[in-house]
């Protein structure tokens, strides 16, 4: 499920047809999205590593997006342990922002987790739950990952 697209901006997303919906958000916002993938249902963690090595491994990146709404039932501890895993294989060590949103069973664990690995790594996490529309942090990684400012 993977699909290489000319953009400089990863994107890891869960949901099939949120995902397009997602990406469409992000092309109207200035993004060029690097590629198109998803991992729907209840991935393993080592489903969500192999996506994430795949996509991070592209070169020229600005940022990655990792996308999500709600979940019922996937684990978001799960697929973040196996995002980070998939990110600790990507050598050089990526320096761009990542913007993360997910929302669903283990959330606050799993971004405990993302919080702790950004501090002791270095990693430039922005994390986001449901409070925080999709469509605000695709404008949140175009503009961070273009350096454009923050209007007042």
């Amino acid at each position: 499920r993977y699909i290489d697209m000319q953009g400089d901006i990863a994107i890891l997303a869960s949901g099939g047809g949120a995902s397009l919906l997602n990406i469409d958000t992000l092309v109207l916002n200035g993004g060029r999205p690097a590629n198109y993938t998803e991992y729907s249902g209840n991935p393993p963690a080592s489903v969500v590593k192999g996506i994430t090595k795949k996509v991070l491994k592209k070169k020229g990146l600005k940022g990655c997006w990792v996308i999500g709404g709600t979940a019922n039932f996937t684990d978001i501890y799960e697929t973040m342990r196996g995002f980070i895993e998939g990110l600790a294989a990507t050598h050089p060590k990526p320096r761009y922002p990542f913007v993360i949103r997910r929302d669903g069973p283990r959330q606050k664990e799993g971004f405990e987790m993302l919080s702790q690995i950004a501090k002791k790594r270095g990693y430039n996490f922005y994390l986001f739950d449901s409070r925080t529309p999709m469509s605000e942090t695709a404008r949140i990684i175009t503009r961070l990952a273009y350096k454009i400012p923050k209007k007042s």
